[in-house]
């Protein structure tokens, strides 16, 4: 560990064999799980979670995005415009439906779910559908067990303080709530 600074954080030359943004990478040998830098830690749980999902929501041929869409229309969000402006910054760039330095939208989920019967246009917009309630708390169950899993050896102090510390740290780089 670098102790030329105030923090007590590596500096880029100590973990000459590692690449931050390869979650893949292994540090070099004597190097514990400590001393990795937060970007490695932050992509390699955010992987490991969106597979976690992934894995759920395989066996029904939907995506986390559909989860999404689905949750906000249950929760009262009925036009697809502000479903596509709130789930946009967790698209990624250029994905289906998007284009090159644009997050995808919201259409196909939404004309999926509708094929399936699970939303319907209603006389305020999308709603959801007593089938799609059926559905909604059968994911919820299997997403259930993903989340416990991911939370398994963590209290609720430290999982909070968790947050708060990323919260901060993404105040610290620009971010501020509602951006």
């Amino acid at each position: 560990m670098s102790t030329t600074g105030a923090t007590d954080r590596p500096s880029p030359t100590e973990h000459p064999t590692e690449h931050p943004t390869d979650p893949a990478s292994t540090p070099p040998a004597g190097h514990g799980p400590g001393e990795r830098p937060i970007g490695y830690w932050l992509k390699l749980v955010d992987r490991l979670i969106d597979h976690s999902f992934d894995d759920v929501f395989l066996r029904t041929g939907l995506t986390r995005r559909h989860w999404q869409v689905l949750n906000m229309i249950r929760d009262g969000v009925s036009d697809t415009t502000t479903v596509d402006s709130v789930l946009s910054p967790f698209a990624a760039a250029g994905g289906v439906g998007g284009s090159a330095g644009h997050a995808a939208g919201v259409s196909a989920e939404i004309s999926d779910l509708r094929t399936r019967g699970w939303i319907a246009q209603g006389g305020s917009g999308w709603e959801v559908t007593v089938a799609g309630q059926h559905a909604y708390h059968d994911l919820l169950d299997a997403v259930s067990v993903s989340r416990e899993r991911l939370a398994e050896g963590i209290t609720r102090e430290q999982y909070d303080r968790t947050i708060a510390t990323l919260e901060q740290m993404a105040r610290n780089l620009g971010w501020a709530p509602g951006t």
